[in-house]
């Protein structure tokens, strides 16, 4: 295995945050394995992960984080304590709060969808093929 692959992801115009995660990640995930265990344990975003599938996959694990984002909507919308002064987001919408309060819960959850696709060598961007 190459110590020395670089975290490649296929985005156009990577924030500075984005940047910074991706000089850090460079080398220290050196295999598709390690990669899993990290976004396993709610390290990367939605984001970042969705980029890693290939074109083909990309809706199919989008499709799963949005049934999460309901579910913490729908949660939320329950507790009846609305956190904007308009209230809740509509039936149907996702709610952006619930996401920030769940945070790494969140991120887990997404990543254990991803897990799913990106396991399969198939659905991975061809620089994690191997």
């Amino acid at each position: 295995m190459d110590a020395t692959m670089n975290f490649l992801v296929d985005a156009s115009g990577p924030t500075a945050s984005e940047i910074a995660d991706r000089t850090f990640l460079d080398g220290r995930l050196d295999s598709p394995e390690t990669l899993m265990t990290f976004a396993e344990e709610g390290h990367l975003t939605k984001g970042i992960l969705v980029q890693l599938l290939d074109v083909e996959s990309r809706q199919a694990y989008l499709d799963a984080c949005a049934v999460i984002e309901k579910k913490y909507t729908e949660d939320c919308t329950a507790m009846n304590d609305p956190c904007l002064e308009s209230g809740c987001a509509v039936e149907g919408e996702i709610c952006l709060q619930p996401l920030l309060r769940a945070g790494t819960e969140y991120h887990k959850a997404c990543a254990a969808e991803w897990i799913k696709l990106f396991a399969d060598p198939r659905h991975r961007i061809d620089a994690w093929k191997h």
